[in-house]
């Protein structure tokens, strides 16, 4: 398996950007919104947006290092997806290792692995 966090792994072109806002699916969770598209390619990719309401840089840094390195541990369920994780203010008061936990729980929580939300 490969750990890497590479630029194959991360959403970068605003077009990219729109196409998930627009035809992803929304997820919510307690401390986490999330956006997922399906794909064809199996290469999984991540966007992250903390925004100021979260708290000063130091606080949003920490939250985006928790994000993407639960992301980086766990590709494996993120196969063919694209996926942009939404950080609530909340979210900083958790410690980057809690941080990286929780969303891809919370991810596993909300996501049915068609795109939608479950029916429970």
């Amino acid at each position: 398996m490969d750990f890497s966090f590479g630029r194959e792994h991360r959403i970068t072109r605003q077009r990219d950007v729109d196409r998930l806002f627009r035809e992803g699916k929304r997820l919510e969770g307690r401390l986490f919104s999330f956006r997922v598209l399906r794909k064809e390619d199996p290469t999984p990719r991540l966007l992250v947006v903390v925004g100021r309401r979260v708290g000063k840089a130091v606080a949003r840094n920490r939250v985006k290092r928790g994000i993407r390195e639960g992301f980086r541990l766990n590709k494996e369920l993120f196969r063919h997806l694209d996926v942009a994780v939404i950080a609530r203010p909340e979210a900083a008061q958790l410690r980057p290792g809690e941080i990286a936990r929780m969303w891809v729980r919370e991810f596993q929580e909300v996501y049915d692995g068609k795109g939608d939300a479950p029916h429970a």
